[in-house]
């Protein structure tokens, strides 16, 4: 029988190490003028920032395309602000934190009475196989505070440092909430699970 190969802790630090020192040599290249480099920056977070925006703001295509295109503009813009000891990825999904944020705050106060009774009222869907839209409702359900940090260790990868300086948290925080929303979403898709 032969043996998987598994990457040790050490390794996996390793990689994310020399992953974190490509970002800033891209970083430091784009600052010091080379454009190239910022659009190397842009294709590397694109995918993992929309989708980031894309659960959090509840699967809104149109809302999430706007906003992480508005996180990428904030990034050129306030490249000069970004600390070289920190995470970039941090960093930047500090920004797609503050946006998501403010849509959802911006949302609340257009909301009316009219659309919380609708939402109580209305009949649970059947999402027959289609697994990818039962997980963004099972999201939804989640509180913002707890589904976030969820969504950034484990759709993004960030650490739980980088988690707790993008949101402003402590550690044991960030490992309670994504406990919270594991525990969560564990309830919410029991019932489609089958049982062999």
């Amino acid at each position: 029988m032969a043996l998987a190969k598994t990457r040790t802790e050490a390794e996996l630090a390793l990689e994310k190490e020399q992953e974190r020192a490509h970002e800033i040599a891209l970083f430091r290249r784009f600052t010091s003028g080379d454009r190239q480099a910022f659009t190397e920056l842009y294709l590397r977070f694109r995918q993992r920032v929309f989708s980031y925006c894309l659960r959090m703001l509840g699967g809104n295509q149109e809302e999430a395309e706007d906003l992480y295109q508005e996180v990428f503009i904030r990034v050129y813009q306030r490249a000069h602000l970004f600390a070289e000891d920190k995470s970039l990825a941090g960093w930047i999904f500090t920004i797609a934190h503050n946006l998501c944020l403010n849509r959802i705050r911006d949302r609340r106060h257009t909301e009316t009475l009219e659309d919380y009774t609708f939402a109580a009222t209305a009949p649970s869907v059947d999402f027959g196989e289609d697994w990818q839209a039962r997980i963004q409702w099972a999201l939804d359900q989640v509180p913002t505070e707890n589904r976030e940090p969820f969504l950034l260790f484990e759709y993004q990868g960030l650490t739980y440092q980088e988690i707790a300086d993008t949101m402003k948290l402590t550690i044991p925080a960030v490992k309670s909430r994504i406990y919270r929303s594991r525990e969560q979403l564990r309830s919410l898709l029991a019932p489609y699970y089958r049982e062999n």
